[in-house]
Parts: structure tokens; C-alpha cells; sequence
């Protein structure tokens, strides 16, 4: 179960360069789509972040795991995002990134207290309608391994498609639906996940986004 709530936290707001020295703040819900109380839903994952501008293409970004809390788990990602490349006609946006995020238990008398994970992600957006559609994939690497199964992946795929919407001049929602852990095997877990082939888990994510500027 893990390899799939890992495999993404957060909906993308890195799609372009936020500027140097501005500040974008965020807040975003969602998750892997799983079987409860009769019916399927997504697991509501929230996390409130920040990206900020260092120059006009590289942004730092972090964000607070809000729900994991609820678990006496303490989660929190940091990473940087660089833009090779600007929309121009059929040329996108292309966002490459990498994050870490740590997870620290709360909990007393807890051996493996902590676990950190490092992410490759990588976007390219193009304008549409006002807005932005993109597409794009991380790459998790998981630095444990589970012992009980020899065969587990050594790096999750995740690849993603959505669209930022505009709702004012500073205000923006993201919408956007992630194939969470495509190549790991998902209909054998205790979790029951909305899972195309067997494979990964189906994850619909929210998040609003306002501009200090």
C-alpha cells in the first residue's frame, strides 16, 4: 500500500516559472481511488504548500502532509524545479523537478520511525482556453525495499494528464487525474484500489492556487 500513496501526494502546480521573488501559495486534495463504505472513493489526501520564484527558471517548492497527521505521522516535501523550455506554439512549457519527502511516525516505541522518499517529475504544459493542459510523469524511487516480496519494484511510475483553470487574475485551480504506481501490481493488496489491468491506482486530485504578488 505504500508504493501507491507514494507514488504522488500532491497535485502538480510546478507547470511554469512562478518569477523571481514571487510567491505562490497552495492547497491542494486528493488521492487513490478506493473501494469504502459500499461505493469507490478517493482518499482525501490534503496538503498546503508553497513555490517560490529564486530566478525566472528555477522555483523551490515545499508542502505540509496534512492527513497523514491524523496517523501521528509527520510528512513534509521539499524540492526545485528548472524550465528548459517556454510555450511557444506547439513547444510546451517543460517543468523537470526533483523533491524528497520524509515521513517521520509520532508514535512511542517505533523502530523504524523514519522513511524518506526521493521523486523525478517532469511536465510539459501548453496554453488552452485560458488555462493550461498538461501531461506529464514522476519517477519514485523507493529506498527500502519490502523483504516479504522479492519482486518489488526498484522505481515507480506515475504519469499524469490535467488542466489549470484560471478563476480570476491571482486565483487558479488545478485539476488533474494520475495512474499513481502504473508498473506496481495492485489487485493482490489488503486495499482494494480502482486499478486499470491489475496495475497502480486511479487518483483524482484539486488544489487552488493564489498568487502574493
Amino acid at each position: 500500500m505504500m508504493s501507491i500513496v507514494v507514488a504522488g501526494c500532491a497535485a502538480h502546480t510546478a507547470l511554469e516559472p512562478v518569477g523571481k521573488g514571487n510567491l505562490d501559495l497552495n492547497a491542494g486534495l486528493g488521492g487513490p481511488i478506493v473501494a469504502a463504505f459500499g461505493t469507490h472513493i478517493p482518499v482525501p489526501y490534503l496538503t498546503v504548500g508553497a513555490n517560490y520564484g529564486v530566478d525566472d527558471r528555477l522555483d523551490i517548492s515545499g508542502d505540509l502532509h496534512l492527513l497523514s497527521l491524523a496517523y501521528s505521522v509527520a510528512g513534509i516535501d521539499a524540492g526545485a524545479t528548472w524550465y528548459p523550455l517556454m510555450n511557444a506554439g506547439p513547444v510546451p512549457t517543460l517543468a523537470l523537478g526533483a523533491r524528497l519527502t520524509a515521513f517521520a511516525s509520532l508514535k512511542r516505541d517505533i523502530d523504524d520511525r523514519f522513511r524518506i522518499v526521493p521523486t523525478l517529475t517532469s511536465t510539459a504544459a501548453w496554453r488552452l482556453g485560458g488555462g493550461l493542459i498538461f501531461t506529464g510523469l514522476d519517477l519514485t524511487i523507493p529506498l527500502t525495499r519490502q523483504t516479504y516480496d522479492t519482486a518489488s519494484v526498484r522505481v515507480i511510475l506515475s504519469p499524469t494528464v490535467g488542466y489549470r483553470w484560471s478563476l480570476g487574475e491571482r486565483t487558479r485551480l488545478y485539476t488533474e487525474l494520475r495512474w499513481q504506481a502504473v508498473n506496481v501490481r495492485s489487485d493482490q493488496l489488503a486495499t482494494e484500489y480502482s486499478h486499470p489491468g491489475g496495475y497502480g491506482a486511479i487518483a483524482p486530485f484539486v488544489s487552488f492556487e493564489w498568487e502574493l504578488r
